[in-house]
């Protein structure tokens, strides 16, 4: 009697196992072919509508001819200047916070908030940056679209540095530490030399992050058909480009939109490609 309700529980078990084996297989084999068409769509029409005059030209008028440089200048300049505000800034809050201040309430707390704001939807990023920067300045500017990608992008550096900085043995600290070594030049020398490779990676993966925004710089930065080398007034990018030319009636802006997402998404293939290689390097 024993043995027989043992082996009706295994068979039970043994069937609602391939069960779910069987979905879990479906639901990837409905995931890559969705991803499949939507690639093959986007390769197909993207290719097709590249050509010299959209790495050489300016957004066109519906009817003329034109091309993306002015998206794709802004978008460089925006994503640019984002990471150079929010990598410094992440990396060195992750620091106190792992280094200095570990256990605390404050790290806690920070911790916490870097969070909430790592999986807050960006467009309230952007509505925060458009009531604090665009409303005072009355008007879309470069400025308020980097601070917009910086925010988005302070608690990705922040995180992935904290995740790294807590990988490094305390062997090397106390090492260090019984050498005499000050603690700022252990952190020089020691740490981040050991954990240099993980924080490049959450670099990147945040400038993969940020350079397909759109909703925040909608709000933000704006939108330019003309080339805008400053900083105080609007500018275009590549996001908010293929989002404005994709609702254009005009067939031939619908083809530059077709190649702005091809270069995005090729761009930020090559940004995830390079950081997991740099990951697989600090495994190995």
């Amino acid at each position: 009697m024993e043995n027989a309700i043992r082996q009706n529980l295994v068979s039970r078990r043994y069937v609602k196992n391939r069960v779910m084996m069987a979905l879990s297989f479906l639901a990837a084999i409905l995931g890559i072919f969705f991803l499949s068409v939507i690639l093959v769509t986007l390769l197909y029409r993207g290719v097709t509508a590249l050509s010299l005059d959209v790495f050489t030209m300016s957004i066109p008028a519906q009817g003329s001819r034109g091309g993306l440089i002015n998206a794709i200048y802004g978008t460089v300049l925006v994503t640019g200047l984002a990471i150079v505000i929010a990598a410094p800034i992440g990396i060195l809050a992750a620091t106190y916070l792992v280094e200095y201040a570990n256990g605390t309430k404050l790290a806690e707390a920070a911790k916490f908030i870097n969070d909430i704001l790592l999986s807050a939807p960006s467009i309230i990023v952007g509505v925060f940056v458009y009531g604090a920067v665009v409303v005072p300045m009355h008007g879309n500017s470069a400025i308020a679209g980097i601070l917009a990608l910086a925010l988005i992008a302070l608690p990705v550096v922040n995180r992935t540095t904290q995740d790294m900085l807590l990988l490094v043995p305390n062997a090397l600290r106390e090492a260090t530490a019984a050498l005499g070594a000050p603690r700022w030049k252990s952190m020089m020398m020691v740490i981040y030399r050991s954990a240099w490779t993980g924080i490049l990676t959450g670099i990147l993966l945040a400038i993969a992050r940020i350079s397909g925004e759109t909703a925040p710089l909608l709000f933000t930065a704006g939108y330019s058909k003309f080339m805008n080398a400053g900083l105080t007034g609007p500018i275009a990018t590549l996001p908010v480009a293929i989002n404005t030319l994709a609702a254009d009636a005009g067939e031939d802006l619908k083809q530059l939109a077709w190649a702005g997402a091809l270069i995005i998404t090729v761009a930020i293939l090559a940004l995830n490609i390079l950081a997991r290689i740099l990951s697989g390097r600090r495994h190995q």
